[in-house]
């Protein structure tokens, strides 16, 4: 009872002169409330036409054969494109496209009819302005879709597998719904561990007097204020956000909430370990920007898991983002259960164990290295 006593009672005084902490940074609450609560909806203003319709594209046929203009036909009938007209030459279809009046090529080589009428493989190509993503995802989708329709057309008696395109959830395949879903829970994590980081390096900066207690409560009583914090920023984000923006959502509520319990906590604890690194203010923002593109990419939502190099691979394991984000969109996107995301949940919940004693760790050593140094600890 007396380690009860002694225990709740370090781990109100450390929440409380955590929650201060908090709320005393002007900073760190810009951080937490206006970032964690405006990105989510700057990026959905900003990628809201998740679709684009009709992008003007140019041909250039040397072919000239039956099979390159039924295959332009099909093209053209597609809702992501449209045939802007045909060009002589590579040379004019480039120059249309540096003066951006289309934003794609199609290009057909002389024997395309010719390999086709011999049954063998005729290759052709798919530029494309990679002004955007936008452009490069419409002229692939077009491009592939009637790709296998006029496979079926030319050999209609060879068969080896049917295929159907089903989409029930995300049914105008829109790419703000993969990246914004990627996007809120990197976004949640990146907020939490620069204002973590910066209170770090604030402490270090003024040389502040640390708070008295073991180490383990010192990390449950801070790590307490974020979990409040960041359990309602993530609801916001995962429940609020999709219905003003009207993201396609299935989750089922108990399942999104046991995620995102597990994937705050595991963010906490990640950040809480790394903080400790920080000796200035500033420095969570260098690494902030450094790391931001590289940890979206990790979650997979544009470039497949199966296709990381090894090394990204591994590398992918440090961030709770990779996870999560692969977590959450197979909640809102397919309505997954936690069976289906328990392999996903159970790396979450390693990642916290392990961030967990690494910041119990660093906590003992920052304490050890300031007795060395002579300095008080608070009452």
């Amino acid at each position: 009872m007396k380690y009860i006593k002694t225990f709740l009672n370090d781990f109100k005084r450390i929440f409380c002169e955590e929650f201060r902490a908090v709320f005393s940074d002007s900073g760190v609450i810009v951080i937490f409330f206006l970032a964690g609560i405006g990105y989510p909806l700057l990026y959905n203003f900003i990628y809201k036409n998740g679709n684009l319709r009709d992008m003007p594209v140019v041909v250039v046929d040397d072919a000239g054969c039956t099979e390159s203009r039924r295959f332009v036909r099909e093209l053209d009938a597609t809702p992501e494109v449209k045939i802007a007209g045909y060009c002589a030459d590579m040379q004019e279809a480039e120059t249309l496209m540096q003066q951006r009046k289309c934003h794609g090529i199609v290009f057909f080589p002389e024997d395309f009819g010719e390999r086709i009428a011999l049954k063998q493989q005729s290759p052709m190509s798919l530029y494309c302005d990679m002004g955007t993503f936008l452009y490069y995802n419409n002229l692939l989708t077009a491009g592939n879709l009637v790709m296998l329709e006029e496979m079926q057309q030319i050999s209609p008696q060879v068969k080896p597998m049917s295929y159907a395109s089903v989409n029930p959830f995300n049914r105008n395949n829109a790419y703000n719904f993969f990246f914004v879903t990627a996007a809120l829970m990197l976004i949640l994590q990146q907020t939490m561990f620069y204002g973590m980081g910066m209170l770090a390096g604030t402490r270090r900066e003024e040389k502040r007097k640390l708070i008295y207690g073991a180490s383990g409560r010192i990390v449950f009583g801070r790590g307490a204020v974020y979990w409040l914090i960041y359990m309602m920023i993530g609801a916001y984000m995962i429940f609020i956000v999709p219905a003003i923006f009207n993201l396609p959502t299935v989750s089922d509520f108990r399942t999104a909430v046991v995620f995102l319990s597990v994937y705050v906590t595991a963010c906490i604890f990640f950040s809480m370990a790394f903080s400790s690194f920080f000796r200035h203010r500033e420095t969570p923002l260098v690494v902030l920007v450094f790391l931001s593109i590289p940890e979206l990419f990790l979650t997979g939502f544009s470039w497949p898991r199966a296709c990381f190099p090894k090394f990204w691979d591994i590398v992918s394991y440090i961030f709770p983002s990779t996870f999560g984000a692969r977590a959450y969109l197979n909640i809102a996107g397919a309505g997954a259960s936690l069976e289906s995301i328990a392999p996903l949940l159970k790396i979450l919940l390693i990642q916290t164990a392990v961030y967990f004693f690494l910041s119990i760790a660093a906590t003992k050593i920052e304490h050890t290295r300031a007795s060395k140094e002579t300095v008080y600890l608070a009452d």
